[in-house]
């Protein structure tokens, strides 16, 4: 990367010793030693850990005395059976500690680290006697490989109860055995699935695929492990079939798997993050060249992952979304047995009706159109009906939690958060606020789903302003990760903390920022969109700036996003923050060239691409002619194309972040916006977000090109005083100004 700064220089710059604070506090309470107990029955009974704990982190400390415990059993010849579990019926363990992973600047000592990791679960492996994982609660990474060298699984029903390996989200892979014994265990077609997705599993997905043999409640897990261990319980594991045996332990069946893997790789462009493919080697090598060749391949592809800058960015992210969580994590008790009231029933209303019922909320979805209710239900119904990780029974649970209402005159009075998503339109929105604030009771909380109306002035249609609130969920809301929590001038702290717990009870990571036009994620958004009509105006094709965004690593181009978007929200959208910011975020004509002309994009079947039967974008060439351009220029440097694309994005939200829009500048404030960049704009994971981008460039050079583009493409592109005096002192971005 052009700019590439040292690790040194990264470290010191961005803060790492701050973002990183809560997650050593956890550490340290996560060190109490393993024990061991034999029962009368000759069963050893080892617990990883204190009930005290908040969680099991396999750091050195636990390692070391995982290996004294396993020692300990095999000299005693007494024992029949070895019990592996958490000391809490809702914690195994979650696997390494991710401040060793972060501290790592060498591969030789990856390397080892992950040796000894494999040498102490070897050791497990190969006890004389039987021994069974009684996994209840997250059994995660690490957790998960100690779990696969046990002989047996058995996972409880609890409802925090998860298994899998999610290394590869970090930017590594599993390095404690988990790229050799998963495949061995359910094939490597399944093995595979699981690695390169990150996944964790709940326990009957779990049971379906043979990672676990079987699934019992919570209070009979142990004696079911006795049992087991006994001979007193038959175990019904799911067998490989036939065709799993051939493309796991034949050289034409794992050929096979090879090829179609690597086109799916392709697919989700895979060369952005190595940890992938080294993946799909690891297990592979295992298979064909035995356990040990393959222990040791894994040990040393982990060793070269660990200090690579994907791995760091995304173990950075990571410790992001654990501060995130800590947000609203005074209120969690508050929004426990929440009773929703939605306000329209329409797309994001419906959305966000159906993630509240997934996540074990009651909620009442309420509209004045039948019509809208029924359509409403009936896409409830369809989605939750086709979540695989659920039961028949659960499903059935999740679509009853939702209670539909037409009717004006219905008791909403036990509703105790609301959520307003009926058309982005002012008067609107302050006459349906007016309308709640009589409807439900004065603690209930009054949020806004608005993409870029005012908090503040909405809420001078309730008595009790400091209740109101902005929630802006973006689309889909079912898949989309991040929700901006925006404070009003008069909404309260505890408003605040109410609103972010209940986005985490909803899966989501919650930001907070300031009431401003397009809050945090459509402004720094904004300017990037608007390049993209500049870049048309200039004479580039759809399809070659959509690519060079790509080739960045965005999951789409500008102008495929604008089409999903739709252009006729992009209009409204841009209108609004052009006024707001006097013409200062502008863009040109094109979009609304193509609204005028009835291309809506996506939803209409035309816009930047026209999209067919089949839903295929493809670029029709009569759609320049409507736009008022012409295409006429050739690709040549990608890198023009991108850096005027992903510049305009960092000059928004440097000024964001100098303009206290995600809190007072700084530590905290950076990292909303990188976390918002990623979850929200789509920036790529493994560049860390927009602001740590921009220090990885340094503040100099990110000045040196604006200047340029300034010069070459004009005022728009005129450097934030922010990044000025940053590039002439010196400066980070993790700083303030005024530090």
């Amino acid at each position: 990367m052009e700019g590439q700064t040292s690790r040194t220089k990264v470290e010191r710059a961005s803060g790492k010793k701050e973002v990183q604070k809560e997650a050593k506090k956890e550490a340290k309470k996560s060190s109490a030693a393993v024990s061991v107990e034999v029962l009368e029955n000759g069963i050893a009974l080892l617990v990883l850990g204190d009930p005290d704990e908040s969680a099991v982190v396999l750091n050195r400390e636990r390692m070391g005395s995982i290996l004294k415990a396993i020692e300990s059993v095999k000299e005693n010849g007494e024992v029949c059976g070895v019990i592996i579990t958490g000391p809490r019926p809702d914690m195994f363990c979650v696997g390494a500690d991710i401040n060793i992973i972060n501290s790592i600047d060498d591969p030789v000592i990856g390397e080892e680290l992950a040796r000894e990791g494999q040498d102490i679960f070897n050791a497990i492996a190969s006890l004389k006697v039987p021994v069974v994982a009684a996994i209840g609660g997250p059994c995660i990474g690490g957790g998960c490989e100690m779990a696969l060298a046990a002989k047996h699984r058995i996972i409880s029903s609890h409802p925090n109860s998860l298994i899998g390996l999610p290394e590869t989200r970090l930017g590594i892979i599993p390095g404690f055995g988990g790229t050799q014994r998963l495949p061995r265990l359910i094939g490597l077609p399944k093995a595979l699935d699981i690695i390169l997705a990150g996944k964790t599993l709940p326990p009957n997905q779990a049971y379906n695929v043979g990672l676990v043999d079987k699934v019992v409640k919570p209070d009979s897990l142990l004696e079911e492990a006795q049992a087991v261990i006994l001979k007193k319980s038959r175990l019904n594991p799911v067998k490989l079939t036939l065709l799993d045996r051939f493309l796991t332990y034949t050289s034409l069946g794992r050929a096979i798997v090879s090829r179609s893997v690597e086109k799916k790789l392709r697919a989700k462009r895979a060369k952005f993050y190595p940890a992938l493919s080294a993946a799909v080697e690891s297990c592979i090598r295992g298979l064909e060249k035995g356990m040990k060749e393959g222990l040791k391949f894994e040990a040393k592809k982990l060793g070269e992952l660990i200090v690579t800058p994907q791995c760091r960015a995304l173990v950075r992210l990571f410790f992001l979304t654990e501060a995130s969580k800590a947000i609203g994590k005074s209120a969690k008790k508050k929004v426990q047995d929440v009773k929703a009231l939605v306000v329209g029933a329409g797309t994001m209303g419906t959305g966000i009706a159906t993630v509240l019922a997934l996540n074990k909320a009651k909620v009442f979805l309420k509209d004045t159109s039948d019509k809208s209710i029924e359509r409403a239900r009936r896409r409830i119904k369809s989605y939750i009906s086709q979540r695989r990780t659920l039961t028949e029974a659960e499903k059935a649970e999740a679509i009853k939690r939702v209670q539909f209402i037409v009717e004006s005159s219905s008791d909403l009075s036990t509703a105790d958060f609301v959520l307003e998503a009926v058309f982005e339109d002012l008067e609107l929105k302050k006459k349906v606020l007016k309308e709640i604030n009589s409807l439900v009771s004065r603690e209930a909380v009054i949020a806004s789903n608005t993409s870029s109306l005012s908090i503040t002035e909405l809420a001078k249609a309730v008595d009790n302003p400091g209740r109101v609130i902005g929630m802006h969920f973006f689309n889909p809301v079912e898949k989309m990760p991040l929700v901006e929590i925006i404070r009003g001038e008069k909404t309260s702290d505890s408003t605040v903390a109410i609103s972010a717990a209940l986005a985490q009870k909803m899966g989501k990571y919650p930001i907070v920022v300031k009431d401003v036009p397009g809050f945090l994620v459509n402004r720094i958004l904004s300017p990037y969109l608007n390049e993209a009509g500049y870049l048309l105006k200039d004479g580039y094709a759809i399809e070659d700036i959509d690519e060079c965004a790509e080739s960045f690593g965005m999951p789409m181009g500008p102008l495929k996003l604008l089409d999903s978007i739709g252009l006729d929200v992009a209009v409204n959208v841009q209108e609004i923050l052009t006024a707001a910011y006097s013409g200062r975020i502008e863009g040109t004509d094109v979009v609304k060239r193509l609204t005028a002309s009835g291309l809506n994009g996506k939803k209409s079947g035309k816009g930047f691409y026209d999209y067919g039967r089949k839903g295929q974008p493809v670029v029709d060439p009569k759609v320049y002619s409507l736009m008022g351009i012409e295409k006429r220029r050739t690709l040549g440097d990608k890198n023009v194309v991108i850096d005027r694309l992903i510049l305009a994005l960092v000059n928004e939200a440097v000024r964001c972040l100098d303009e206290d829009v995600a809190g007072k500048a700084g530590q905290e404030a950076a990292n909303q916006i990188d976390l918002g960049t990623v979850m929200g704009i789509g920036f790529p994971p493994f560049r860390g977000g927009v602001i740590y981008y921009a220090e990885e460039l340094g503040a100099a050079k990110v000045y040196e090109k604006l200047c340029f583009l300034e010069k070459d493409c004009g005022k728009r592109f005129k450097p934030w005083r922010g990044i000025e005096k940053r590039a002439k002192e010196k400066k980070s971005f993790y700083a303030s100004l005024e530090e």
